[in-house]
Order: C-alpha cells, then structure tokens, then sequence
C-alpha cells in the first residue's frame, strides 16, 4: 500500500487521519494470469491499484481483440467510464500475468470525497491526468503515422516492448503484426 500513499504523494500529501481512512476501504486481491477482472457488460463499480502484474484492456470487433491500454504495476486499471456512469462496460480488462490489486469500491470512494476534501482533490487529479493519457492517444491516432507511434510507444514506455507479445502489441498500435515487424525490421 505505500506505493499507492507514494503516489498520491506526488500530487498532494495526506495527513494521517486521511491516509488510514483511505487504506481502510481498500480490499486486496491476488489475480491470477489471464483472469478477468472487468468483463464486458458488467458496471465497473470500483477502481483498481495494480501492486503488482499486468492486465490489458480490450474489446471485440468481429471476433478480433482490439486491445486499447496496458495496465502495470503502479497504476490503476478499472474501466472509469463505466464506474463514471453507471452504464455497462464495452471492454474487457484481463490480467496478463499474476497480478495483486488493491481495490476501491465507488460508495466507499464517494464517502471518503465528501469527508476529506484532499482525498477529493487527489481524485480530480487523478481523472485530469488520465482524460490527457486518452486524449493523447486519440490525437496520436489521428495525427501520427503507425511508425510514429511505435517510435513513440518504444521511447515513452519501452517496458510495453519487453512484456507484451508482437500481436497484442500491433493491436494497441491500430497496426497488423505484419506491419509491426517491418517497422521493427527497419530499425
């Protein structure tokens, strides 16, 4: 849990009255590889830490996989959409390895906005940097060229290089894997 306190951290720092009210709502779960902790169709009611592992974040498109995020250690996965709205979630979200989280769930998350007014702050925080992350990504599929992105994909995150197979990568860049290896083969 310290590296989720560590990350709050560098946004706003939480006296100790907000911390342990904060840990206390937070439920541990072990994953085990290629489990689903969000399928399609369900409501996302929770947001997710991830301590430990990986998860990827995916929907079908006439039987194919089209994979939108990776999720690592030290980040949240969820689907903030569905957990936002209430509706359904379109994607699924699937460890890729064994995996720990620690969860929150949105009652418990509500409660704790309306009784730490940093804890709310944190959280603003948190949804301005991930609608950035999206919206970058968005821009990055309308601007840029698929070498651009795998350029760009191997300069900021080249842990997704390391951990993910070619085709799963070839599908977060909007690419076949045909074409993933000729822009690795050119390098």
């Amino acid at each position: 849990m310290e590296a989720i306190k560590q990350y709050f951290e560098t946004f706003i720092k939480l006296s100790e009255e907000e911390w342990n009210d904060f840990q206390q709502c937070l439920s541990k779960e072990k994953i085990p590889n290629q489990t689903f902790i969000l399928e399609e169709g369900q409501i996302c009611d929770y947001v997710a830490f991830i301590h430990s592992g990986m998860f990827r974040f995916y929907h079908l498109k006439n039987g194919e996989e089209k994979i939108t995020a990776f999720s690592f250690a030290g980040d949240f996965t969820g689907n903030y959409r569905s957990f936002l709205s209430g509706l359904p979630s379109l994607h699924y979200v699937e460890s890729m390895q064994e995996s720990v989280i620690y969860k929150i769930h949105k009652s418990n998350l509500k409660e704790l906005y309306d009784k730490h007014r940093n804890l709310e702050r944190i959280g603003r925080l948190i949804a301005e940097n991930l609608y950035m992350n999206v919206a970058n990504r968005l821009d990055s599929f309308h601007f840029d060229t698929p070498k651009q992105r795998y350029e760009d994909l191997r300069n900021k995150n080249p842990k997704y290089l390391e951990l993910i197979p070619q085709y799963m990568l070839a599908s977060y860049l909007g690419i076949k894997p045909e074409t993933l290896s000729r822009i690795r083969a050119k390098k």
